[in-house]
């Protein structure tokens, strides 16, 4: 008989309030365009008054990183972080990273670079 839950799985990881109360039982981000590659960063903003789950989330955020790192290195389920970061993006606790809309120009960098790799 597989094992039951009984409800002490939270506590067992150090966290009193189940992960969906902390997003208000959203299942998915609001910004449809946040995948689990999305980098993003902390801003210098007060972070007083949040969850400790989203502090946590800040604290790893001090240089771009993926939706999919921060899940990994908190264990918290992806869709749950990504519903999280969403929350911490449209509060203004975190930048988002875009890419990049310019297209290479200089082609002797890319050279000098692919001269320098066969090198090693």
């Amino acid at each position: 008989m597989p094992d039951r839950w009984d409800g002490d799985d939270e506590s067992e990881a150090g966290r009193f309030v189940p992960l969906y109360i902390l997003v208000n039982g959203r299942t998915s981000p609001r910004d449809s365009k946040l995948d689990l590659a999305t980098q993003v960063i902390a801003l210098q903003v007060d972070a007083n008054r949040l969850e400790p789950e989203y502090v946590q989330i800040l604290n790893q955020c001090g240089n771009w990183i993926s939706i999919a790192e921060i899940g990994a290195y908190l264990r918290i389920p992806l869709t749950i972080v990504k519903v999280m970061v969403d929350v911490l993006l449209e509060q203004g606790y975190l930048g988002i990273g875009s890419p990049a809309q310019q297209k290479v120009i200089d082609m002797s960098v890319l050279d000098a670079l692919l001269a320098g790799l066969e090198r090693l």
